[in-house]
């Protein structure tokens, strides 16, 4: 980055910084103070949808700040210690986290702590009391070693089991063993996800992922019974991903709108937002908006679900309201990119600008996606190496020092993409 680049991204983003204070202090106090966030969990956290969600989130809602996302998820990992017989055909038992857990924290020095736990801790057999209480007490070895390191804590429910997808591959109750699973499985989980809820009692925090999902599914198998959130029943897809994305942000108390331009074209005035050169005369408005970055909406979620779950209204408000439009319609530009067109009464309700494809600032989110995902790939198997694990067929990745040099250079691209940008605007009379 250059001396004059990085003037206008220091000038940029302290300008929106002020504009955004009033919503970057509706953060949750989870997140004060907390610049390293570690996440733990088993080969859905390895897969790491939601922390890339997170992350790009991060850098595009709250760009006066920093944070690190680490991934230390372990396929196959339980924080019951607890394994099946014959666990991967024989040719190793689960991993335990107390094993590397405390290399963890040491390594990593995490302020914050996100653990997703549950899935394989039932090992796939019907409730067992013992089971149950393997996995708690776990979780609780699991707080106490974080809180000892001097880090919070957030534990995630774990996420739905789902018999639809492996009709023919499940086990009902009264076997001795179980090398497939469960069919009623989930209502293990349920058990599972409702003491970890109840612990908030005890002044734990704790996102609800385990209802989510179990609502979703329900709800989206009422007009499609072939719906799924996870092809295999265990392993969530995008939109899976992005409904554990969704409970940490309402954990963390992530500001939910990203700007809103509110505008008079009768009086030329603003009422809110950063805008600047305003023009409302006989051929349209013209206006340019200093705003920042939407969250990335990912192309691979449903559409459908994303209206149910009311994303857009929930965790992603990017809105320009004009009021006092003189015609019937009009077209709305990006420089020469035309955006839509809409009339006087949309415009004065609000037009939801992550809607817009073609709009700058939704393109340029879905590139800081993917380089947060090429970042995140780049070091989890670096760090888990780093680490160390018991779980054999892991890909070694580089070593961690040139993994960090490497993804230095798309940090600063990250940066570079999610800075405040300003939208210059036409709406011309459509006839």
């Amino acid at each position: 980055m250059t001396r004059a680049t990085l003037a206008i991204f220091v000038l940029a983003a302290a300008a929106v910084a002020a504009g955004c204070a009033q919503g970057a202090r509706t953060a949750s106090p989870i997140l004060d103070n907390v610049h390293r966030i570690v996440f733990l969990g088993d080969s859905i956290t390895y897969g790491g949808g939601y922390i890339d969600y997170l992350d790009a989130c991060l850098a595009t809602r709250l760009p006066d700040r920093r944070y690190e996302l680490i991934n230390l998820g372990l396929p196959s990992e339980t924080v019951s210690g607890l394994s099946e017989p014959g666990h991967a055909g024989g040719a190793f038992p689960r991993p335990d986290l107390h094993e590397r857990l405390a290399r963890a924290l040491e390594k990593t020095r995490p302020d914050l702590v996100v653990a997703c736990y549950g899935m394989n801790d039932g090992i796939y057999y019907p409730f067992g009391q013992e089971r149950l209480k393997a996995y708690q007490d776990g979780i609780r070895r699991l707080v106490s070693a974080a809180r000892a390191a001097g880090a919070k804590v957030l534990l995630l429910t774990p996420p739905t089991f789902d018999p639809v997808p492996l009709k023919g591959r499940t086990l009902p109750a009264g076997r001795d063993e179980y090398r497939q699973p469960f069919e009623g499985y989930n209502e293990v989980l349920d058990r599972y996800a409702a003491w970890l809820l109840d612990q908030r009692q005890n002044g734990w925090d704790v996102a609800d992922v385990h209802g989510p999902m179990n609502r979703h599914l329900a709800e989206r198998r009422r007009d499609k019974p072939d719906y799924l959130l996870a092809g295999d029943g265990v392993h969530a897809n995008a939109f899976g991903h992005w409904l554990f994305a969704a409970a940490v942000l309402q954990a963390w108390g992530v500001p939910a709108e990203v700007d809103t331009a509110e505008i008079d074209a009768a009086t030329a005035s603003v009422s809110r937002g950063r805008v600047t050169d305003l023009v409302a005369d006989g051929q349209g408005i013209r206006l340019a908006w200093l705003t920042r970055l939407p969250m990335p909406m990912d192309p691979q979620w449903d559409a459908k679900s994303v209206e149910m779950e009311k994303v857009v209204e929930r965790f992603n408000r990017h809105r320009l309201i004009v009021r006092g439009a003189p015609a019937a319609r009009y077209e709305m530009f990006e420089d020469a990119t035309s955006l839509g067109t809409f009339t006087r009464e949309e415009l004065a309700a609000g037009i939801d600008l992550v809607r817009l494809a073609n709009l700058s600032t939704n393109r340029r989110s879905l590139e800081v996606l993917k380089l947060v995902h090429q970042c995140q790939r780049l070091l989890t198997d670096a760090r888990l190496a780093d680490v160390g694990h018991k779980r054999p067929g892991m890909t070694k990745g580089l070593p961690l020092a040139e993994a960090q040099q490497k993804a230095a250079d798309l940090e600063r691209q990250i940066r570079e993409a999610a800075v405040p940008v300003t939208l210059k605007l036409r709406l011309v009379v459509a006839k």
